[in-house]
């Protein structure tokens, strides 16, 4: 398995979800399905307000402010081959502007 790192997705204006995208080069690594095992979603410690990830208009998780030097995360349920999770139905949104995950992406 290896990651695909899409690095941070902010958030521009608080209540718009914004969409997980991919370049074509993240695109070609996901296969032909563009399926991944499972994604993960990191809150940025810098950030100052609480985030969560959507899927198809409901909200999957709200992850907190960091504090303490603690960070919260959100992963996908683990899926194998064709079974796998489609990145691009996934979304962001936060509750302070340019707030925002890191997103990584693994595939098999």
């Amino acid at each position: 398995m290896f990651s695909v790192p899409l690095g941070k997705v902010s958030v521009p204006t608080p209540g718009t979800p914004v969409p997980i995208t991919l370049s074509g080069a993240q695109q070609a690594l996901l296969g032909p399905t563009g399926r991944v095992a499972k994604l993960e979603m990191w809150v940025d410690p810098a950030d100052t307000g609480t985030v969560s990830v959507k899927q198809g208009g409901v909200t999957m998780a709200v992850l907190p402010v960091s504090a303490s030097g603690h960070v919260e995360r959100w992963e996908s349920p683990y899926r194998l081959g064709g079974l796998g999770t489609n990145p691009t139905a996934y979304a962001v949104d936060a509750f302070v502007a340019n707030n925002g995950p890191f997103v990584t992406l693994w595939v098999e």
